[in-house]
């Protein structure tokens, strides 16, 4: 598993790259918005960039929102996209 993340990143980070971006990418282990928070503070990130499902209602309310989360906290600036729908379909032929 954290392999292919790596793999997935690495592919990313190039792609950012090749736009003439800076582009650092992490793989922790860990509440995912506490350490995307901490992260942000000690390496005194200036913006963070995260996507969402998008989950409203009933299904926000169980699951809890890691970007809600980290808008909330963050010491910086948070940019939150949905995700396109091709994306979500993809990712939904995946489960």
């Amino acid at each position: 598993m954290q392999l292919q993340a790596r793999q997935s990143l690495a592919q990313y980070a190039q792609r950012v790259q090749a736009s003439g971006l800076d582009c650092e990418t992490t793989i922790e282990l860990a509440s995912p918005f506490q350490h995307i928070v901490d992260y942000a503070a000690t390496q005194q990130v200036d913006l963070i960039v995260m996507g969402t499902h998008g989950h409203t209602g009933l299904q926000h309310m169980l699951l809890g929102s890691v970007a809600e989360r980290v808008v909330r906290l963050a010491p910086c600036p948070v940019l939150v996209t949905q995700g396109l729908k091709e994306d979500k379909a993809s990712v939904e032929d995946k489960a």
